[in-house]
């Protein structure tokens, strides 16, 4: 029993991995369920076993990916060798064609940017910082995938750690921007 588990999670596994590569050649819309399992060399009935269809396999796949992006956030900055904003930055190269499709869907960002927001809110205990920063994340990131990945990511990351440790007080006083409100 415990052998077809091992080989069914293996085939879904595989599934994903295929899934992943083929996006990196195709648009989503274009590419069918025939395409998948040909490349994967498994049966139709074995990617139905797993999935209903090429969008049940994509919710799958937002739903590992998105996990694997909230991760970073699970530990604290001293569990990871390398900065936070780095992993961020090299996981989303490397799911680059993913990434691409996934921040072009607003609703989809808006999803993402609300579950790093619960994560952040956990971290740092303040609602208004944690909707700041999850969505300037979003948005920075975003910005980068649509922008072709014109710097490394190691510049990306550099930039966004930048960010998240601006002093964004010490421009503005606080009480003179809201006594010119008042007046």
């Amino acid at each position: 029993m415990s052998r077809g588990v091992t080989l069914l999670n293996t085939a879904k596994e595989t599934i994903i991995e295929v899934f992943l590569k083929l996006l990196n050649e195709k648009n989503f819309e274009e590419l069918k369920v025939k395409e998948i399992v040909q490349r994967a060399k498994i049966s139709r009935s074995t990617f139905y076993l797993h999935f209903a269809d090429k969008y049940e396999l994509m919710d799958e796949v937002r739903r590992e990916l998105n996990d694997r992006f909230l991760s970073f956030y699970r530990h604290g900055q001293s569990y990871w060798e390398k900065p936070v904003p780095l992993h961020l930055c090299e996981h989303i190269m490397k799911y680059r064609s993913f990434y691409e499709m996934e921040f072009e869907d607003s609703n989809a960002t808006r999803k993402l940017s609300n579950k790093l927001t619960v994560y952040l809110l956990q971290a740092f205990g303040d609602q208004d910082y944690a909707i700041f920063a999850s969505y300037g994340t979003i948005g920075y990131l975003s910005f980068w995938v649509k922008d072709g990945f014109a710097i490394s990511p190691a510049e990306a990351a550099e930039k966004l750690l930048k960010i998240g440790l601006t002093n964004w007080s010490k421009e503005v006083e606080l009480e003179v921007f809201l006594n010119k409100e008042t007046n």
